[in-house]
């Protein structure tokens, strides 16, 4: 490297730090101002204070913070479940995804606060949730996607999106059936009762998980 060049670079942090200061300084951008919040919908978003990470006592063990943290993130994947099944609303399946890979993401950093012989298969279980409802997001994507594709689309092209639009929804229904039959299953049996018994009532879900809830909408 040339001497000039090298007479010009800080030698020391505090040099660097004097150099830094001697600069100029760029003007701050101008800021918009912000845009006003959108209301939210009845029962959207979270309750003041419902966050446990904001909950969590500094002086409690680490075991003990992540058993309350785990508790919640089922508790949100419960909540997401009947709206997934119900198949009205496609965000559904999408919440219950992000909600298990919440649950997951906190599981992963349990592992060795717990026993393996119990922690084990509820943690596969949370990883399996996440894939269970991937074929059917992917293609609830893939729908919206290609049905605005076909809106912007001229004519002589739109039937061939048509037809690729009826196998992707065909694709669909038998992913949903897949999915709804895991879910169902998983419910239906002692998952729940168990997740309770490892983590404390407020893992249990929010709302019954009665026949109706997991039986309403059908393959939608």
């Amino acid at each position: 490297m040339p001497r000039d060049v090298l007479d010009t670079q800080p030698r020391t942090l505090h040099a660097a730090i004097r150099q830094g200061r001697q600069r100029p300084v760029a003007p701050a951008p101008t800021l918009l101002p912000a845009s006003p919040a959108k209301p939210r919908g009845p029962g959207k978003g979270k309750a003041k204070g419902s966050d446990p990470e904001k909950r969590l006592d500094p002086g409690q063990s680490y075991r003990s913070a992540m058993r309350e943290l785990i508790a919640h993130r089922w508790r949100e994947v419960w909540r997401a479940v009947p709206v997934a099944l119900r198949g009205d609303d496609i965000a559904g399946v999408h919440d219950v995804r992000v909600a298990s890979r919440r649950l997951r993401a906190a599981m992963d950093v349990a592992v060795e606060c717990f026993s393996a012989g119990w922690y084990r298969p509820l943690h596969r279980t949370a990883k399996e949730i996440t894939g269970a409802l991937g074929e059917v997001r992917d293609r609830d994507v893939l729908i919206v996607a290609l049905t605005g594709e076909r809106e912007r689309a001229p004519v002589e092209e739109q039937p061939g999106l048509d037809l690729l639009l009826a196998r992707v929804e065909r694709e669909r229904v038998s992913a949903r059936a897949e999915m709804e039959e895991f879910l169902r299953q998983l419910i239906a049996g002692d998952l729940p009762d168990e997740v309770v018994r490892r983590f404390g009532p407020a893992a249990a879900p929010p709302v019954a998980l009665d026949s109706a809830s997991l039986t309403e909408g059908g393959n939608r």
